[in-house]
């Protein structure tokens, strides 16, 4: 009954914009006012009124050229606020400095959109040379320590699905290219709780990435250092191992997991 009363008062053009933009978040490339209309079932002039309304608004942009729509800055700086305001970063931030003193180099907290990996929080290396990366970066998750760590914990069957959409680009000579070699990668990854990015995404860049679980024991985000300084196939990699993988639980301590 208290859902019946509810429905009455939510309004179809609020709801139908967020489902565009639902629909533009979702979708790699840019979207036609005709794909949305077919998408969500709609009149070609209804989609276009609202198409309009969100581009005044700075929330979708539209191509001149191929008259396809995108996100705006406006989702951006929505965005923005939203992962501000998330619970685990407030927590994580005094860990991922006492890492990044440990490590002197950067360390970064990311979160998995779809198939990419998103730097929601970092800290800078404390040396004058190290790894800038702003807040908002995305990066492809078959080929970065945080992205694959994150993947690696999807369930097997939606993570199988998942791979199935990814194109393995090469980025360097050490990415992986092959989706079997890639779903091997990740029931390793399972099973010892830590992933590498052995200059698979940059040349000159190595990390390792441990993930953070919730109070109910789900994957929610994943912390990494990331620099320039060998840490993998050296004889200090477990000890960079050790302090991730502690520095990862530490956070899930704080979020409530209990071993």
């Amino acid at each position: 009954m208290e859902n019946q009363t509810k429905d009455r008062y939510l309004i179809n053009s609020i709801i139908r914009a967020c489902n565009i933009m639902k629909c533009i978040a979702n979708e790699k490339g840019s979207l036609k006012a005709s794909d949305f209309a077919a998408h969500l079932r709609l009149d070609r002039s209804t989609v276009y009124r609202i198409l309009l309304s969100l581009e005044s608004c700075g929330f979708i942009e539209k191509d001149e050229d191929t008259g396809g729509y995108t996100t705006g800055i406006a989702a951006f700086e929505f965005g923005n606020v939203y992962v501000s305001n998330m619970n685990f970063i407030k927590k994580s931030r005094p860990v991922m400095l006492d890492l990044s003193v440990q490590v002197q180099e950067a360390v970064h907290l990311g979160v998995l959109s779809g198939t990419e990996m998103v730097v929601v929080d970092k800290v800078d290396s404390p040396r004058s040379v190290g790894m800038i990366c702003k807040i908002g970066h995305k990066a492809p998750g078959y080929c970065t320590a945080m992205g694959k760590v994150l993947l690696a914990n999807r369930p097997e069957d939606e993570l199988a699905a998942i791979v199935q959409t990814i194109e393995l680009k090469p980025f360097t000579k050490g990415t992986i290219t092959s989706r079997k070699r890639f779903m091997e990668e990740m029931k390793m990854i399972r099973t010892q709780g830590y992933a590498f990015d052995d200059r698979e995404h940059e040349e000159d860049v190595e990390c390792i990435a441990a993930p953070i679980m919730d109070h109910h024991g789900h994957v929610i985000a994943a912390v990494s250092i990331s620099g320039p300084q060998r840490k993998i196939d050296t004889p200090q990699q477990q000890h960079f191992i050790n302090l991730v993988v502690e520095a990862a639980s530490q956070i899930s301590s704080k979020m409530g997991y209990l071993k």
